[in-house]
């Protein structure tokens, strides 16, 4: 301890100023790597994320596709059954105009 104080006494603020450089280049370091650790559980996190849109938005697309279908459907059969009752109705106007 003795010899602490005596450099200390001896070479002053020089000491104390690569004391405090050491520590605040360890300090940083733990900083850095906590950081670093909470990137990439950020990251992490965010592929997970970006993962089930994907799902979501291909699911969102097989429904899209398939009610599509579904109303293409409707509307041909729709249309088929206008003209099955067109044909009959032109059939009775024949009728009553005979």
């Amino acid at each position: 301890m003795e010899k602490i104080v005596e450099l200390i006494l001896n070479c002053g603020g020089t000491v104390i100023l690569a004391a405090l450089f050491v520590y605040m280049f360890l300090e940083d370091r733990k900083e850095l790597k906590e950081e670093k650790d909470n990137n990439t559980k950020v990251l992490k996190e965010l592929s997970i994320s970006n993962s089930n849109i994907a799902e979501s938005l291909n699911l969102l697309k097989t429904s899209i596709d398939t009610n599509t279908t579904e109303y293409r459907q409707h509307d041909e059969r729709a249309i088929a059954q206008f003209n099955s009752i067109d044909k009959h109705l032109t059939r009775i106007e024949e009728k009553l105009n005979k």
